[in-house]
């Protein structure tokens, strides 16, 4: 049986008119085939890596979650995700959010986060947990900052080497992030009150950056990964796909340092739970653990 659709409206003026962009349950099995061709269309995958729509149909029917950003009839984005099992507790993982290039920077990927969201706490579930690319600070922008989740795991290569071009052939590292949906985080980030962090400049840095010749974010090789403070900063390269597309050793790199340091300062017992945006990198904010549940 389908669950109920959840329906969002979001007024946007795009250009010279006005856009309504409809986010409700995919219903349709041309929706669903919709979803497929937007994994080829926005990350460029090849067709034997696409979540077909076959699978996604029987993800929704058992419990799962399938919902779409539409533009009348056009889809423009959606998120996806199935249930999960820890430990005998529940939790629902967010597989994929998708939303069309042209369409970016209106919030409907937030707003499709938290339709999924409300769609999972109507199911008694509290956790929703999916991965993403430490080193997209655009990406992690959302998760931490306007959503209010956490980090606490960070996952080597996770999905092994992809010829999809967002890869492009660097290890598939990613953190977990952990949204708790009825955390006093998620609640005020849902209300609009994000953690202005007053001063963060100051606070102690795990690594330093400088510039190369060619204006691009190098990771100085001394690491320090015995700080014992209760807030510390990790400095990254605000994209890292614009970092690999003029050098790849260099993103490489990155990719092995920011390895070092989260692991070790999740051994630690710090979590991730805000990130600082500067001009060509960001700081990602790691604290000691206070209380896991939020």
């Amino acid at each position: 049986m389908q669950p109920p659709c959840i329906v969002v409206r979001l007024l946007d003026l795009v250009l010279s008119g006005a856009m309504s962009v409809e986010i409700r349950d995919v219903e349709r099995q041309s929706e669903y085939k919709a979803c497929a061709q937007m994994q080829l269309d926005v990350w460029g995958f090849p067709e034997i890596e696409v979540v077909p729509a076959g699978f996604l149909i029987a993800m929704h029917h058992y419990s799962g979650t399938v919902i779409g950003a539409f533009d009348g009839e056009r889809m423009v984005g959606f998120v996806c995700g199935f249930g999960g099992w820890d430990g005998g507790r529940p939790y629902h993982h967010s597989h994929m959010l998708a939303v069309l290039p042209e369409y970016r920077g209106q919030q409907i990927g937030e707003n499709l986060k938290w339709a999924q969201r409300d769609r999972v706490l109507t199911q008694g579930v509290e956790l929703i947990n999916w991965t993403y690319d430490p080193l997209q600070a655009p990406n992690a922008n959302l998760n931490i900052n306007r959503l209010g989740c956490v980090v606490r795991r960070y996952i080597v290569n996770l999905y092994g080497v992809s010829d999809s071009p967002l890869h492009g052939g660097l290890p598939t590292d990613r953190f977990e992030a952990e949204w708790h949906l009825k955390s006093g985080r998620v609640s005020n980030a849902r209300a609009g009150r994000w953690n202005e962090w007053p001063g963060w400049e100051k606070l102690p840095r795990a690594n330093r950056t400088r510039l190369t010749s060619d204006n691009l974010l190098t990771c100085e090789e001394t690491l320090d990964v015995n700080l014992e403070v209760d807030a510390l900063l990790v400095e990254v390269p605000m994209k890292i796909a614009d970092l690999m597309a003029q050098d790849r050793d260099l993103a490489l790199e990155w990719r092995y340092q920011a390895r070092t340091l989260f692991q070790e300062y999740f051994k630690k017992g710090y979590r991730v739970e805000g990130l600082h945006r500067g001009e060509l990198s960001a700081f990602y904010r790691l604290t000691r653990e206070l209380d896991a549940s939020d």
